[in-house]
């Protein structure tokens, strides 16, 4: 069976469990395999360009696009364009604040849901935002995402990885989570390859 759709995924394993009275429980083997695919995953069917967001004149915190995991560039749509460098909280905090003039950012760092802008804009601009968004959850109305569709052992390895607790069967939790880890490690290395820029390599707060 193609593991190419939400319901398919769900019958492959149980296929796999042996088990036909697990039906209320996989989907939440699947969801709490997508939280950690958003939190290990980076892949670039995650990567999203967003350019919503246009800056305020005296205005240096911005709210990060939907779904924001992690960013890998920021852009300051000036002419010429300027691609804002990361710098951690507390670099920004010792070189921006409140007394720095306004003028065009150079820097950013993310604080919470914010991107903060240093220096403070002093124009309205497009802020063009590329980052990893999270997963598209599966369920019967979304029963498909690029995930799923290029990385289908990943949502089988994590969610079989996710029902050993549940099913008490100690003895295969590191089978299914070695073959997860394994996939998730073949899809990064991948991915990594097939990008021509490398990302920032930075945390911050997810926003679904």
């Amino acid at each position: 069976m193609a593991l190419d759709t939400f319901a398919n995924l769900k019958t492959t394993i149980a296929n796999y469990l042996n088990r036909d009275d697990l039906t209320a429980y996989i989907p939440d083997f699947i969801s709490l395999t997508e939280k950690r695919l958003n939190r290990e995953l980076r892949v670039r069917e995650m990567i999203n360009s967003d350019t919503s967001t246009t800056t305020v004149s005296g205005t240096q915190n911005y709210t990060v696009p939907t779904g924001f995991i992690e960013a890998i560039s920021v852009i300051f749509q000036s002419d010429p364009f300027t691609t804002l460098s990361y710098i951690s909280n507390h670099d920004f905090y010792r070189s921006y604040n409140s007394s720095v003039t306004s003028g065009t950012p150079t820097f950013f760092t993310i604080v919470g849901d914010k991107i903060k802008l240093g220096v403070t804009p002093d124009q309205a601009v497009t802020l063009q935002i590329d980052f990893y968004k999270t997963v598209t959850a599966l369920s019967d109305s979304n029963t498909t995402n690029d995930i799923l569709t290029n990385y289908p052992e990943l949502y089988l390895y994590g969610s079989l990885a996710e029902s050993s607790p549940f099913l008490m069967q100690d003895e295969r939790l590191q089978t299914w989570a070695s073959l997860y880890k394994e996939a998730v490690s073949k899809a990064n290395e991948s991915s990594s390859k097939g990008s021509s820029s490398t990302p920032l390599l930075m945390s911050a707060r997810s926003v679904v």
